[in-house]
Formats: C-alpha cells, sequence, structure tokens
C-alpha cells in the first residue's frame, strides 16, 4: 500500500510529465506545420518561377512550343538551380497532358510515381489533431506541387515539383530527442522536488496521523510537539485541546459508567442490557440467579434466547419488542425458577429511538418480596390501628372509672355524714352503664366475624339501604353502572356498613340536600363505589380520626359507625377512603374486588335515578 508521501510524489511527478508532454507535443505540431508551409511557399515559388519562364519561352514564334522549351536554356537553367539548391526540391518537371516528360532537373533517376499529394500534407496539417503532422511527418516522403499550363485554353503541360520531408524529418527526430531528455531531467528533477516538499509538508500529517492512532488506541492525553506558525501549527494546536477534552470526557464516562454498573448490580430486580441483535451486554446478580444466566461473564456477548430457549416466555416478549419496535411496561408474567414458579413484572425500554432500536433495557421485578412488604405494610397499619384502637378504648374506659372513684369517695362522705345516697349510687349505676356499654362497644368491634358471602348485587344492595337510611326533605340521585358484575358479600355486614356512612352523610344535610350514589366498573378487575352530600362537610383537624373507635363529633353519637363500616370493607379486601371540604359536602369512596366467579350482572336496573 502506497504511502500518502508515496502518492504525493507519483501525482506531483505525473502532473510534470503530462505537462511537459502536451507542451511539447503541441509546440512540435506547431513547428512541423509552419516548416510544411515553408515547404509549401518554396513549390509554388518554383511553379510560379518555372511557369514565368515557360510563358516567355512560348512568347516567341515557333512551329514546335514543346521543342521550343526543351532547348530553352534558362528554363533549363533555372530548374536546374531550384533543384540543386533548392531546400527539400526532390525534382521539378514539365509533362505533356499525356505524361511523357517535355523538361526535368535532374535529367533522369527521379521517379514521381510514389509521390503524394501535396493537398494531402497540407490537409493533414491544418487538421484538429495537433500529433497528427508528428506522425506523418516522423519518416521523409515526397510530396508533388502541380500546375496546369494552357495554350489557346488547351491544356499544353504541367509543372510539377516534388517536395521532400527528410529534413523535416530530421529536424521532428531531433526536436523529439531534445523534448525527451528535457522531459526525463525535469520528471526527475520533479521527483526530487516532491521528495522534499513531501517531507516537509506532510510530516506535520504524518504526525497528527499518529496522534490520532494514538488517541484511539489509548486512555490517556495525546499531545503533538509541532511548533509552526501555519494551518499545520493550528491544525496541531486545535488537536491537543481535542485530546485534552477527549480524555476528560473519557474519564468521566469510565466513572458515570462505573457508577451505572454499580447501581445495576445493587438493584434487587433482575436488569438486562441487550445490543440490537439481542446479544447480552450486561446482566447483574439477580438476573443471573432468577433466569438461570451463566454468572462471572459467561453470558456476555451470548444471544439470550440461546441461553432461555426460544419458547422461553422472557424471549418471545423480548422478540416481540424487537419486533414491534414497541417499549413494555409492568406486564406480569410467570417464570420457572429452581423454588417453583414466580411472578414477575416485566418492563422493556428502548435505549435509542426509531422503529429498530440499538438495543434493550429489560427490567424484571419479581413480585414475590413485594407481596411480602405489601403484607408487612398491611399488618403495620392493622398494628397501628389497633394501637388507635387500644388508646381510645383505654380513654373510655378511664372516664367512667375515675368517675365511678369520685363518685365512691363522696358516696363514702355522705354516708358517714348520715346524708342520702341514692343520687351518688345513681351516679356510680350511670358510670357502669357506660362503662359495659363501651366494653360491648369494644367486644362487637373486636369479635371475629364468619362472614356468610354469596353472591351480591351491589347495585341493588345500594339501592335497598338508601331507601331505608334516606327520607325527605333529602332527594337521593343514582348513577348505578348497568354493567356492573356481582361480588361475593356478606349482605348484612357490608348493608350496615353502607348504612351508616348514608345515615351520616344524612345528618350532615339537615336543612335538605341530594345524595349522590354512583357505581363504576374498574378495568382492574373491582367496582367503584361513592356515596357523595353536599353537607357541612368535615375539618381537615377531623379527617385523620373519624375511623377511630368511639371519636365523634355528635352530642349523641357513639364514634362507632364508620370504624365499623371500615372494618366491613376490610373484611371484604377493599378500601374506603374519605373526601371533604367544610360547607361542600363529603365524599366516601368504596372499592370492593370483583370475584373471578361472579361476572355476570344481577342488577336491571337503569342510571341516573332520583329517588
Amino acid at each position: 500500500m502506497v504511502g500518502l508521501r508515496g502518492k504525493v510524489t507519483v501525482i506531483c511527478s505525473v502532473l510534470l510529465f503530462l505537462a511537459i508532454l502536451t507542451v511539447s507535443l503541441l509546440e512540435i505540431g506547431r513547428a512541423t506545420r509552419l516548416m510544411v508551409d515553408n515547404l509549401a511557399g518554396s513549390g509554388r515559388l518554383i511553379v510560379a518561377q518555372c511557369f514565368e519562364e515557360m510563358r516567355a519561352a512560348l512568347a516567341a514564334p515557333s512551329a514546335d512550343p514543346r521543342k521550343a522549351l526543351a532547348d530553352d536554356s534558362s528554363l533549363r537553367a533555372l530548374m536546374d538551380i531550384s533543384q540543386a539548391f533548392g531546400k527539400g526540391v526532390a525534382y521539378i518537371r514539365i509533362e505533356d497532358p499525356q505524361g511523357q516528360t517535355i523538361l526535368s532537373a535532374p535529367g533522369s533517376g527521379v521517379d514521381g510515381a510514389a509521390a503524394h499529394p501535396f493537398k494531402e500534407l497540407e490537409d493533414k496539417v491544418q487538421g484538429w489533431w495537433p500529433l497528427a503532422p508528428f506522425w506523418m511527418l516522423w519518416s521523409g516522403r515526397v510530396y508533388e506541387s502541380a500546375r496546369l499550363v494552357e495554350i489557346d485554353h488547351r491544356p499544353f503541360a504541367t509543372i510539377k515539383v516534388g517536395l521532400s520531408t527528410d529534413l523535416i524529418a530530421s529536424e521532428v527526430r531531433r526536436t523529439f530527442g531534445t523534448i525527451a531528455e528535457i522531459g526525463v531531467i525535469a520528471v526527475l528533477s520533479s521527483l526530487v522536488a516532491a521528495v522534499l516538499l513531501s517531507r516537509l509538508l506532510l510530516h506535520p500529517v504524518l504526525t497528527i496521523t499518529s496522534g490520532v492512532e494514538q488517541l484511539a488506541t489509548t486512555d490517556g492525553e495525546v499531545r503533538l510537539a509541532i511548533e509552526r506558525r501555519d494551518e499545520f501549527g493550528t491544525l496541531a494546536h486545535k488537536f491537543n485541546e481535542l485530546s485534552k477534552r477527549i480524555s476528560a470526557d473519557r474519564r468521566q464516562w469510565e466513572t458515570e459508567r462505573g457508577k451505572f454498573f454499580k447501581v445495576f448490580r445493587s438493584i434487587t430486580d433482575a436488569v438486562l442490557l441487550l445490543d440490537a441483535r439481542g446479544s447480552i451486554l450486561f446482566a447483574n446478580a439477580e438476573a443471573q440467579g432468577r433466569l438461570g444466566l451463566p454468572a462471572g461473564g459467561l453470558a456476555d456477548g451470548k444471544p439470550l434466547t440461546l441461553l432461555l430457549g426460544k419458547s422461553h416466555p422472557l424471549a418471545r416478549m423480548i422478540n416481540t419488542a424487537y419486533a414491534l419496535g414497541s417499549e413494555v411496561h409492568d406486564v406480569p408474567i410467570e417464570l420457572s425458577t429452581g423454588a417453583g414458579v414466580s411472578r414477575f413484572l416485566i418492563s422493556i425500554s428502548s435505549l435509542g429511538q426509531g422503529p429498530e432500536p440499538p438495543g434493550l433495557l429489560v427490567i424484571a421485578r419479581d413480585l414475590g418480596p413485594i407481596q411480602k412488604l405489601e403484607n408487612v405494610v398491611d399488618y403495620s397499619d392493622r398494628l397501628a390501628r389497633l394501637g388507635a384502637l387500644i388508646s381510645g378504648v383505654a380513654h373510655q374506659l378511664r372516664n367512667p372509672l375515675n368517675a365511678m372513684n369520685l363518685q365512691l369517695e363522696l358516696l363514702s362522705q355522705e354516708a358517714e355524714r348520715g346524708m342520702p345516697l341514692e343520687r351518688r349510687l345513681e351516679s356510680v349505676r350511670h358510670e357502669i352503664a357506660r362503662l359495659d356499654q363501651a366494653m360491648n362497644a369494644l367486644l362487637r368491634f373486636m369479635r371475629p366475624e364468619e362472614l356468610k358471602l354469596t353472591q351480591t348485587s351491589l347495585n341493588d344492595l345500594v339501592s335497598e339501604v338508601a331507601a331505608q337510611a334516606v327520607s325527605p326533605p333529602i332527594e337521593t340521585y343514582f348513577d348505578l353502572d348497568p354493567l356492573c358484575p356481582a361480588v361475593m358479600a356478606d349482605c348484612g355486614l357490608l348493608g350496615e356498613a353502607l348504612r351508616n356512612i348514608m345515615i351520616n352523610a344524612v345528618e350532615a344535610m339537615p336543612d335538605g340536600g341530594t345524595l349522590t350514589v354512583r357505581t363504576a366498573v374498574n378495568a382492574n378487575g373491582s367496582i367503584d363505589l361513592s356515596i357523595q352530600d353536599n353537607g357541612h362537610g368535615i375539618p381537615a383537624d377531623h379527617l385523620d380520626q373519624i375511623f377511630l373507635l368511639y371519636f365523634t363529633t355528635k352530642e349523641s353519637g357513639n364514634g362507632l359507625g364508620l370504624p365499623l363500616a371500615m372494618r366491613a370493607i376490610d373484611l371484604h379486601h377493599g378500601t374506603l377512603e374519605v373526601e371533604s371540604e367544610p360547607g361542600l359536602g363529603t365524599t366516601v369512596r368504596i372499592r370492593l374486588p370483583i370475584d373471578e366467579l361472579c361476572e355476570t350482572p344481577l342488577w336491571s336496573g337503569e342510571g341516573g335515578e332520583h329517588a
């Protein structure tokens, strides 16, 4: 492979050679045309002179013009002198119309049969191809120039002058040799100059090329020691700045790459990085353990389908993502592991744009630990609510006991004085009744419930409860989903919870209003039930306490309605939330799961009704 220096040398030499060759050939063509023109002029001059001598010889009266020409010494002398001293004149001949020689110089030994018409040479010389004279005049030829002589308008004789190109040919060959010598010297000189010029100009280029190669193969900074004040110096300065920036960016990239992989290794989810062909670029320890991939970097660079198998659910999902160019978010699948079958949430994200992603990020989240965490959170929530319950019970028990203790002390004092004891005894009985009521409420809240589950239409249940709990001047507006399926529920327990909620809503509207009841089916397999009033609302500082046992803001309330409702919803594996704004009303939202066996609507009523 020819290097840059050799290419520059060869190109310079070839260009110089072509320039010299072109100029030389054009000059040879111009010189040969000039010599041919001179030769043609000589021929025309001799013909004209001979013509004038013939006209003078024929002017004298003579019985035989042919003999008069043959005996004319002046004409013969002109022909001999012109042939002897004329450059390139091979012969001069005067012939009659039958081709018989009347007079010639030299007298014999010259054959004009091989001569070519001089017009042929002139046409070639004047053509567009500059090398035509060169090829025609490389070797000598004889070209003939002729003129017809007439007497009484009848052909009498023809003057023919043979012009040889031997002198021109020798001049052309000599000129060509001289040009060839000059060309060789010029080419050799250009080679030397090209080598020196390439060394002078290409040395910085070679230095920069070497620096680029080092920059591509090494991690450190590369500096070029080119101290020049021309474009190469500027280029070297820019290269050094670029090298410094690339080195800094590379170090930063390596640092971030290390942090990136540390983060991936610390993630408890299974993480895979795949290239555009589905081969593994990175797999953390969780992916190796849960997906059964080989550890120790043995999986890197291998196709995932080769390691898992084409029929593996995750491999099929990834192939679909590659084929469609789409992303996947939190799709549950079941995968076989060493401990059995585990459920995972799969998310697949593209590492670039376009229909054919350059790679994929695959995250598989094991739902087992999440389920355990949810159980822990649920258990903690239950413990917190139990603690709040115990705190409320203690408060409810402490107040009657303190009152009883005070009444007994006063009873003792009044007994010593002989005062009537009935009033004190009645107060003690009242506190005992309060204590009994609190204990009964606690027992009712704490005792285990044995649910009597049946297929229940939630629409029918809420309609029935509303008919019992709501009375004028309260109006009821129903917006019930006719496609709402049945739920597995304890009608008595769930109905009591709904009744408590609706009674609270009715009591929040003492001057009348509208109670709105809505049901809707969710795509996640649950039913949403909302009970909304436009009463006075609940203050923000009370919202966190409304589900505490015994908490109430009513003078005659016992604080059992909403806690019992919450407990009933919990037993049905549902959720209950309360939103309220003072002055605008309160909305209670209940979400109940749909049993997989109950998918047929059991309620035929129409939504948007008033009762």
